[in-house]
């Protein structure tokens, strides 16, 4: 449990922290194993950290350590037995870092269960990293990310940077 005194209302446990969250700029991306996500929006929720992207590959500044999660909003070919999994990739390194993360489907191809994260921590303090988010399998032919649709959410890789 971490304290934090009454005093620092509206702060977070961790000093110095910068949070950045990259979205999709289009909806209804059709994806299958090895797809890199396109990241095309950026907002910076805590500090005013800009990141450069091309081609869905982040550039991670030396001199911080960063701690990047990734999750997809999806949707499936079929109803109750789709599932596909995603992790970070050092593009520099050509190797998955960190935990891949997974998600499935129960009753609907919009309503999900066991979807979690993919995370990784990346110590960039005496050199830049370069990243991206891949899927790394699908059960079946037919995924779209982000679709068109009110209630699907949106797939984001979220940045956060200490310093």
């Amino acid at each position: 449990m971490t304290y934090i005194p009454a005093v620092s209302s509206n702060e977070t446990a961790i000093k110095d922290l910068d949070l950045t969250v990259l979205y999709n700029s289009t909806n209804t991306i059709s994806i299958s194993a090895g797809s890199v996500m396109p990241w095309g929006s950026e907002y910076q929720l805590e500090g005013s950290v800009s990141y450069s992207v091309s081609s869905g590959v982040v550039t991670l500044p030396s001199g911080y350590s960063y701690l990047v999660k990734f999750a997809v909003a999806c949707q499936g070919p079929t109803v109750t037995s789709d599932t596909i999994s995603y992790q970070i990739y050092d593009t520099g390194a050509s190797a998955y870092v960190g935990r891949r993360g997974h998600l499935c489907w129960q009753e609907s191809t919009f309503l999900t269960g066991g979807d979690e994260y993919a995370i990784a921590l990346l110590d960039c303090s005496s050199s830049a990293k370069t990243i991206d988010a891949r899927i790394l399998a699908v059960s079946s032919a037919g995924f779209t990310v982000d679709p068109n649709v009110s209630y699907s959410g949106r797939s984001r890789l979220e940045i956060f940077r200490f310093k």
